[in-house]
């Protein structure tokens, strides 16, 4: 019994303490830098309305037919838009691909490309109106603009252009893949 008491006695002690320091009013927080309020009260960037054009599913041939390109951008969101393209030989096979996503970031709306698993290239937005949009890193090798714009016969045309010969394609909106699949109820 004796040893039973000091130990009960301890963790009476303790059960107070934890009890007072529990009844101690919170310390005042911490003042917030101008800085920290700013980014705080700031809006979140997001990407104009006048880029949904490029939305859907597109198809077109490259190196005069011989090869497919599938290009489909996902339904927008106020901040990012996702895109997959896939190269097809005549036979369907794969021979490329690339995901791509427009995001606003925090340092403006960026075009961000991988190519067949390569890390990514980001391109800044620089121009945008009506049908027609320019994304440009002056630092890639290839390429360092990237152009989308819309031609008045209703083909998507994508060009990239920098060191060396441009790359230009007619893309004509298609059924995105699934569509035509029924759905069980």
């Amino acid at each position: 019994m004796r040893d039973f008491v000091p130990m009960l006695r301890t963790g009476v002690a303790l059960s107070a303490l934890v009890l007072l320091t529990a009844q101690q009013p919170a310390p005042p927080p911490a003042q917030q830098p101008d800085t920290a309020k700013k980014a705080a009260t700031r809006q979140p960037l997001k990407i104009d309305p006048k880029l949904k054009f490029i939305a859907g599913c597109w198809r077109g041939t490259l190196d005069g037919g011989e090869t497919f390109i599938e290009e489909n951008w996902s339904t927008p969101s106020e901040n990012l838009y996702l895109a997959t393209t896939r190269y097809l030989t005549k036979k369907d096979r794969a021979t490329g691909f690339e995901f791509t996503r427009i995001e606003a970031t925090d340092s403006g709306v960026a075009f961000i490309a991988s190519s067949n698993g390569e890390p990514p290239n980001t391109y800044m937005l620089k121009t945008l109106v009506d049908e027609y949009v320019l994304f440009e890193n002056p630092k890639a090798t290839f390429p360092q603009r990237i152009m989308y714009r819309m031609s008045s016969d209703g083909w998507l045309i994508p060009r990239n252009e920098g060191q060396g010969p441009s790359l230009e394609v007619r893309l004509q909106r298609v059924m995105c893949p699934g569509a035509d699949v029924k759905l069980k109820p």
